[in-house]
C-alpha cells in the first residue's frame, strides 16, 4: 500500500510541477500516454521540472526537451531516443524506450540494457548513438549494423524492405542478404525489396507445390540465379492474378486499418480490403503487394491506393503504428514531387507519419 501512495504522490508532484511552467503537454490528449510515462518515472528525475526553460511553443519538442532535462544526467542521450518519447508508441521491438531513455541517462551502455531483442557490440552500439534524429530503435540499430559493414548506403534500400518493416527475429540471416548484395558488384539496389519478398515466401510460405524451407539460404547461389528465381517467382503472382480474375474467396476481406481515406477534386487515396483488392493492384502496378494479404488481415498494415481520375499512381503501405513506410508506382518507381504533395495533404488529414526512407524521385 505504502510502494502504491508514493507512486502515486509522485505521479501527482510531477503533473502539478508541469501544470506550474504553464505549457501545452497537458492539454494534449494525443500526449496523455507520453505525459503519463514521464510521471511514473519523474522520482528518477536527475534534475526538477521548475529548473525547465521551454524553448520552444511546439508541444512535441517541448515533451522532448523536458524528458532531456528531466532524465539525462551527461546531455549524450541519442536524439533519436529522446524524440522517441513524443511518438503513440513507447516500446518497440520489446525495448521499453522510456526506460531505455533513463538507463542511458545515468550514464550506463546501452549494450547493459536487459530484454534487448538482439545482442549489441560495442561497435553497434557506437553505431546507434551515431544514428539520425527520428529513428525508430530498428532504424537506430539498422543504422548501426549498416554502418560497420561500410553500407549506410543501402539504408533507405534496406528500411523499405521486409528486413526493415519485420520484427527482429532470425536477424543473423537476414543480415547476410545485405552482405550478399553488398558483395555484389553493379546491382541495382531496388532489387533488394523484391528478393527479400521472394526469399520470405520461399522460407515462410513455400513457392507452387513445394513446402515451406525455414532453413534456406543464399550460401552458394550467384546474384543472378537469385535475380532470376525472384523474377520467375513475381511473373507466376501476376499469372496467377490473372487467371483468378481477382476474386475474393471467402474470409478474404478484411476491417483494414482505422485511417482515413483522403479525396481531393480528382486525387483519391482508398484502403485496399479484399484480396480482389490486393490481386488487381499487383497486376496493375506491376509489384507484389498481393504477399501482403496476411499481414493486412492481421492489422500488421495497410495497403492503400493512390488513384488520379480513377488512374492507379501510386501503391502505400501504412503499419499498424500509423506511419507511411512504402510509396511505390508502377514497377516500383519512387513517388513524383505532385504525388508527394499529395501524400503530404493526406498525412496531415488522417495523423499519419510519413517515414524518412520513402524516396522522391526528382525531375
Amino acid at each position: 500500500m505504502d510502494g502504491t501512495f508514493t507512486k502515486q504522490n509522485n505521479i501527482r508532484v510531477a503533473l502539478l510541477a508541469i501544470a506550474a511552467k504553464r505549457t501545452g503537454l497537458l492539454h494534449r490528449p494525443e500526449l496523455a500516454i507520453n505525459v503519463a510515462a514521464l510521471a511514473e518515472r519523474y522520482a528518477k528525475r536527475v534534475r526538477e521540472v521548475a529548473d525547465w526553460k521551454p524553448k520552444s511553443s511546439n508541444v512535441f519538442r517541448q515533451l522532448a526537451s523536458l524528458v532531456r532535462h528531466l532524465f539525462d544526467r551527461y546531455g549524450n542521450t541519442p536524439d533519436w531516443l529522446i524524440e522517441s518519447w513524443t511518438r503513440p508508441t513507447l516500446a518497440e521491438d520489446g525495448v521499453n524506450l522510456p526506460d531505455l531513455t533513463l538507463h542511458l541517462g545515468q550514464g550506463h551502455s546501452l549494450r547493459s540494457f536487459p530484454r534487448l531483442p538482439v545482442p549489441i557490440s560495442k561497435r553497434l552500439e557506437h553505431g546507434m548513438r551515431e544514428a539520425p534524429a527520428g529513428c525508430t530503435f530498428r532504424e537506430a540499430l539498422r543504422y548501426a549494423q549498416l554502418a560497420a559493414r561500410d553500407a549506410l548506403e543501402w539504408w533507405g534500400v534496406v528500411m523499405e524492405s521486409r528486413l526493415g518493416r519485420a520484427a527482429l527475429v532470425d536477424d543473423a540471416f537476414w543480415l547476410s542478404v545485405v552482405d550478399f548484395f553488398v558483395a555484389s558488384p553493379m546491382v541495382d539496389p531496388r532489387h533488394f525489396g523484391p528478393v527479400c519478398d521472394w526469399i520470405h515466401q520461399k522460407r515462410s510460405v513455400g513457392i507452387g507445390v513445394e513446402p515451406a524451407q525455414p532453413g534456406f539460404t543464399l550460401k552458394g547461389r550467384s546474384m543472378a540465379s537469385v535475380l532470376a528465381q525472384t523474377e520467375q517467382w513475381h511473373n507466376g503472382q501476376a499469372r496467377a492474378r490473372r487467371q483468378s480474375g481477382g476474386a475474393n474467396l471467402p474470409g478474404s476481406s478484411w476491417a483494414g486499418l482505422p485511417v482515413a481515406d483522403f479525396r481531393a477534386g480528382p486525387v483519391r487515396i482508398e484502403q485496399l480490403t479484399t484480396s480482389g483488392q490486393l490481386q488487381d493492384e499487383g497486376h496493375a502496378q506491376r509489384n507484389c503487394v498481393a504477399t501482403y494479404l496476411q499481414s493486412c488481415r492481421l492489422g500488421r498494415c495497410g495497403i492503400f491506393s493512390l488513384t488520379v481520375d480513377g488512374t492507379r499512381g501510386l501503391t502505400i503501405e501504412v503499419t499498424a503504428s500509423r506511419t507511411v513506410v512504402q510509396v511505390r508506382g508502377k514497377y516500383n518507381r519512387w513517388m513524383t514531387p505532385q504525388e508527394h504533395a499529395w501524400i503530404i495533404q493526406w498525412l496531415s488529414q488522417a495523423r499519419l507519419v510519413l517515414s524518412k526512407h520513402v524516396g522522391i524521385e526528382w525531375e
